[in-house]
C-alpha cells in the first residue's frame, strides 16, 4: 500500500531506527532531499546526524503529512485546488515535526520555524489528526480584481519586462537566509509543485540567492536595482522595504540605490509588529520603511556642509510627521522606529544629488571600514538630529536642549519606561542616538526585557565621586535630592542640598530643577513603576519648594 506520495523517485525505508527506537517498515514512494549544509541548515546535521529532510519527522507525521498529500494529488481538479493544498500541507510540516516543541502551559506544539534556527529537541509534541486541523484549517481573504497579470519565478537580474510600479523586500544583510528557510518546503513541495507549475524550478536556486555581505552583495544589489530602474518608464516609482537597525546597512542601501540611478522621494514608517500580530519582545522594531523611488535626474553637485544642513531639515520633517499621526496615548512608534526614519530621510538627500563633493559612492561601497566612512558619519549625524527632535511630552524644548546629552538619554529612558518598555535595546538605541558609552551603570536592571534606570534611592550617594559624564549634571545633583529628602523624610534637606551644591548658581538653575522634578513627580501614580512612587512624591514636594523659594 502506498503511505505516501511526495517527491519524484521511490526508495524503501526499511526497519529504520528513527531515535525513538521505532522499526518501521513499508513500501513508500518517498524521497526527499537531502540536507544542504548552511548556516541554519548545519545544525541538524551537527547535533543528530540527519541527511535528509524526512528525518525531521517521525513514522506517524510522515504517514499523516503523505496521506494529505495523496489525497491532494488524487483529488485537486485544477491548479486553484493544488496551491490550497499545498498550503495546507505546508503548515502542518511546519506545526507537527520533531522540532515542534511541546507547550506544557497551552498543551499545543510550537511550529518548527519557532525562529530561524532548526533546534532539534530531547522531547517533542506530535499532534493527533484532529488537533492538526487548526493547521489545516485558515481562511484566505481574497478579492477579485480585473486586472491583467503575469506571475513569473525569476532571477530579478534577468527581467525584461518593463513595469510602471516595482516592490521588492531587500535581504537584509543575512538577517533572514530565505533560501535555506524554503528547503524544508520546497522538498514536501516539489511533486505537487511541479505538477501545479511546470515552468517553475522547484529548488531553492541556493546558488543564485543574493546573500551575505560585502563585495559580492553589494554588486549583486546594484545589478538588480539597476535592471529594475531600466525596466521602469521615466515616470515610473519603485517601493523598496527596508526594516534594518545597522547603520551601516543603511549606508551601503545608500550607495546601491545612489549607483542604480535611484532617488529616495518619500519615505513611510508603517506599524508591521503590532499585539494583535503578535508583537515579539526584545531587539525589535514596530516598523518597517517603505522607501518611494523613482529615477534620479537631478545633475546637481552638493558640498558637504550644505549635504548635512538639508539632512537636517529632513530628519527633521519626518519626525514632525510621525509625531503628528501617532496616537498620543498608546503610540505605536518606539525610538527605532524614529531612527529608522533618520535613516530614510538621510537617504532622501543623499540620492538626490548627481555628485557630493569629496565623496566617491563607488569607492565607498567597496570599503571594509564603512563604519568610518563619510556616508555612515551623515546617517549617524541624522540619527543624533532625531534624538535631539523628540522632547518628552510636557517638557520645556528650551531647558531641554540646554541638557547634556547624558542627562536627555536618562530624561527619555524614564519616559519610554513610563510606556511600558523594558526593553535592553531601547537603551541601547537611545546611548547610541545620544552618544553616550557609559549608561550601562546608569541601569538598575539590565535583563533583555526587564531593563530600566535606577531610581534616585537607587542611586543613593553612588558614583557622585567619580569623574564621569553623569555625576558632573544637575540631573544627577537632583537626584540627590531627592534621596535626601526621602531619607530624611523632609524636601527641605533636598533644597538645603541644592543650594549648598550651587551655592549662587542656585537661582539660574531654578527652572531647570523644577523642569526635571516635575517631569519625574509624574510616575508616582504610573502602575508599572511602583519603585518610582515614593521618589516621584518626594520629587513634587521638592518641585513645589523650591518653585516658592524667594530670597
Amino acid at each position: 500500500e502506498i503511505l505516501a506520495n511526495i517527491g519524484d523517485s521511490s526508495c524503501v525505508i526499511s526497519k529504520r531506527d528513527y531515535d525513538e527506537n521505532v522499526l518501521y517498515e513499508t513500501s513508500c514512494n518517498l524521497k526527499f532531499s537531502e540536507i544542504e549544509e548552511g548556516y541554519n541548515t548545519t545544525q541538524p546535521i551537527r547535533e543528530r546526524g540527519w541527511k535528509y529532510w524526512h528525518q525531521l519527522y517521525n513514522p506517524r507525521q510522515l504517514l499523516i503529512l503523505g496521506l494529505f498529500a495523496k489525497k491532494i494529488d488524487e483529488m485537486a481538479e485544477n491548479r486553484d485546488e493544488i496551491v490550497i493544498g499545498l498550503s495546507g500541507i505546508n503548515r502542518m510540516a511546519d506545526w507537527n515535526s520533531k522540532l515542534s516543541v511541546w507547550n506544557v502551559g497551552w498543551d499545543i506544539t510550537g511550529n518548527t520555524y519557532l525562529n530561524q534556527a532548526l533546534n532539534t529537541l530531547f522531547n517533542y509534541g506530535v499532534r493527533t489528526s484532529e488537533s492538526l486541523t487548526t493547521s489545516w484549517n485558515f481562511n484566505i481573504n481574497n478579492y477579485n480584481f480585473n486586472s491583467i497579470n503575469t506571475v513569473e519565478l525569476k532571477d530579478a537580474r534577468n527581467i525584461n519586462t518593463t513595469c510602471d510600479i516595482w516592490i521588492t523586500d531587500p535581504p537584509y544583510a543575512d538577517a533572514v537566509n530565505y533560501h535555506e528557510l524554503s528547503e524544508l518546503f520546497i522538498a514536501w513541495d516539489k511533486k505537487l509543485l511541479k505538477k501545479a507549475f511546470p515552468e517553475w524550478y522547484a529548488d531553492s536556486k541556493r546558488a543564485l540567492a543574493v546573500r551575505g555581505r560585502g563585495k559580492t552583495f553589494n554588486e549583486s544589489m546594484v545589478e538588480i536595482y539597476s535592471n529594475l530602474n531600466k525596466n521602469m518608464p521615466d515616470n515610473g516609482y519603485q517601493v523598496v522595504m527596508f526594516t534594518h537597525q545597522d547603520v551601516k546597512v543603511w549606508a551601503e542601501l545608500a550607495s546601491i540605490l545612489w549607483l542604480s540611478g535611484l532617488q529616495v522621494v518619500s519615505a513611510w514608517n508603517i506599524a508591521t509588529e503590532t499585539e494583535s500580530g503578535g508583537l515579539k519582545n526584545g531587539n525589535y522594531v514596530k516598523g518597517t520603511v517603505l522607501l518611494t523611488l523613482k529615477k534620479r535626474t537631478n545633475t546637481d553637485i552638493i558640498f558637504q556642509d550644505e549635504l548635512y544642513d538639508e539632512v537636517k531639515d529632513e530628519v527633521r520633517k519626518q519626525i514632525k510627521s510621525m509625531k503628528d499621526i501617532d496616537d498620543k496615548d498608546n503610540p505605536n512608534f518606539g525610538d527605532s522606529d524614529y531612527q529608522l526614519a533618520a535613516y530614510a530621510a538621510s537617504l532622501k538627500v543623499i540620492t538626490s544629488y548627481e555628485n557630493i563633493e569629496g565623496i566617491d559612492i563607488k569607492q565607498e561601497l567597496t570599503r571594509e571600514d564603512i563604519e568610518n566612512s563619510p556616508i555612515t558619519n551623515i546617517i549617524n549625524r541624522a540619527v543624533k538630529i532625531a534624538y535631539d527632535c523628540l522632547i518628552p511630552k510636557g517638557f520645556d524644548s528650551m531647558i531641554w536642549k540646554d541638557l547634556k546629552e547624558v542627562e536627555r538619554f536618562y530624561i527619555r529612558g524614564l519616559e519610554a519606561e513610563s510606556n511600558g518598555s523594558y526593553s535592553l535595546s531601547t537603551y541601547q538605541e537611545l546611548a547610541k542616538g545620544f552618544g553616550v558609552k557609559d549608561y550601562k551603570d546608569m541601569l538598575a536592571n539590565t535583563k533583555a526585557n526587564h531593563a530600566r534606570l535606577k531610581t534616585a534611592t537607587e542611586y543613593a550617594n553612588k558614583g557622585l565621586s567619580k569623574s564621569n559624564s553623569f555625576s558632573e549634571t544637575v540631573l544627577r545633583q537632583v537626584l540627590k535630592a531627592i534621596y535626601l529628602s526621602v531619607k530624611e523624610e523632609s524636601a527641605m534637606e533636598g533644597r538645603k542640598y541644592l543650594k549648598a551644591t550651587y551655592e549662587g548658581e542656585y537661582w539660574d538653575l531654578r527652572s531647570k530643577f523644577i523642569e526635571i522634578l516635575e517631569f519625574i513627580s509624574r510616575f508616582e501614580h504610573v502602575e508599572h513603576m511602583e519603585h518610582w512612587r515614593t521618589d516621584s512624591h518626594y520629587a513634587l514636594i521638592l518641585k513645589e519648594l523650591i518653585k516658592n523659594d524667594s530670597i
